[in-house]
């Protein structure tokens, strides 16, 4: 099997909605072999064994006995499926899934998204998209979907073939969900999926006056496409015209995306030098680092680092603030670890959601791709991370009032950095 090693993200929805994430090597796959279904099951299940970092979550005995009755006389790769799930589930990592190419996913979006880990709370909504227009509201909690009462996701009920409850084609959602005090009716009209680019577009604002300004950023929930970086570094100029004193970087809905593209976007703000990196099960250790405006992995260079015309220098160094919480996961959770041990930075919400790691996956037989988590990530100071992430100051997210100046996770970060040197009047 061969074995290759992403850049950690939530490849989940856009990864099986677009043609590719912009991360997968785009080198050509050897056809594999195909082997007999037991041997085919026994090949995956020795492989999550051997590359999964998570891997002693599982009694892998335990495991070969039940994927015996769950696969009992295979006949074909798919009846292996079943046993191969388990295996995944028992790893209990947020990252495992499998990916059967034959398998139509139905892009039917409903366009709003919800916090882990009761993904009730309504924490996005797509510009335009099927949820806004049907009156949905960040901040919303979700009582009722479909006629039944909200049922906290399980991170561990994976993708389909594993779930199929992610076969969903119907091409409305209904919802009840508490807003003020008050239950609310709420029907919305799935739209296909066509453009996702509005996921993937960070905002920013100048908070404080014109002397102490300071510049709050929000990153966009993916990053997947070329100009993105470049696009980041333009806001940041933007904000920066009269010199701020300290930036807020959100990434409290920041699900998924290329911590590449991160780092590249946001370099200029994290400074150079080595940031961290990745560490294997063997204790293998690939650092990133961040030099004259270029992203490296492992001292090679990332295409991520492309940026259309020239890289943008604040005009100072400041204090940074960063705005956590549940979902801030996978890519955005590896731009928090790059930030730890950098001067004058604090983070301020809640734990992060607890997958700091480098996705990696393998082919199957028959075309089949598993992915897991296959390397734990550690920062400039060699601290490994391999769960949530504890804010140093914690604060709860107002969702009605995210993004505002009355956001109390906002507001803890505009006092700590009114504190700072650089804010002061």
């Amino acid at each position: 099997m061969k074995t290759l090693r992403l850049s950690s993200i939530l490849v989940l929805t856009f990864c099986l909605l677009l043609s590719g994430c912009g991360i997968f090597d785009p080198a050509p796959t050897p056809t594999p072999v195909p082997l007999p279904p037991h041997q085919y099951l026994e090949s995956a299940l020795q492989w999550l064994q051997t590359h999964a970092v998570f891997e002693k979550n599982v009694d892998w005995v335990a495991i070969r006995k039940e994927a015996a009755s769950l696969a009992p006389d295979p006949k074909t790769p798919a009846d292996t499926y079943p046993a191969i799930c388990n295996a995944l589930r028992a790893l209990k990592d947020g990252n495992a899934y499998m990916l059967v190419p034959s398998l139509e996913i139905p892009n039917f979006d409903s366009g709003y998204w919800t916090q882990y880990p009761d993904y009730k709370i309504v924490s996005w909504l797509t510009p335009n998209g099927p949820a806004e227009k049907a009156g949905l509201h960040v901040g919303d909690v979700i009582q009722e979907q479909n006629g039944h009462t909200s049922i906290p996701y399980n991170s561990d009920d994976l993708w389909p073939p594993c779930n199929t409850k992610a076969l969903d084609t119907s091409p409305q959602e209904k919802l009840v969900v508490l807003r003020g005090g008050q239950s609310l009716q709420i029907t919305i009209d799935k739209a296909t999926m066509k453009n996702v680019e509005e996921m993937m577009q960070s905002t920013g604002q100048r908070l404080g006056t014109d002397a102490s300004g300071m510049g709050y950023l929000e990153l966009a929930q993916d990053s997947g496409w070329p100009a993105y970086p470049g696009a980041v570094q333009q806001v940041i100029k933007k904000l920066d015209g009269s010199p701020v004193c300290g930036w807020i970087i959100d990434v409290r809905r920041t699900g998924g995306g290329d911590i590449w593209s991160y780092l590249s976007a946001v370099g200029p703000i994290l400074g150079e030098g080595e940031l961290g990196g990745f560490e294997y099960l063997d204790g293998t250790r690939e650092p990133w680092a961040y030099r004259k405006g270029e992203v490296l992995w492992n001292g090679n260079r990332r295409d991520e680092s492309n940026i259309d015309g020239s890289i943008y220098t604040p005009k100072r160094v400041t204090p940074v603030a960063l705005l956590i919480g549940p979902g801030t996961q996978a890519a955005s959770e590896l731009l928090v670890v790059a930030f730890q041990g950098r001067a004058d930075v604090r983070t301020f919400g809640a734990p992060t959601r607890g997958l700091p790691t480098l996705i990696t996956w393998t082919d199957l037989s028959n075309g089949t791709k598993i992915f897991i988590s296959g390397a734990f990530s550690f920062d400039r100071n060699g601290v490994i991370y391999n769960g949530p992430i504890v804010p140093d100051v914690p604060v709860e997210t107002g969702w009605s009032k995210f993004g505002t100046e009355q956001d109390p996770a906002v507001q803890a970060a505009e006092d700590w950095l009114s504190a700072q040197q650089p804010c002061k009047p």
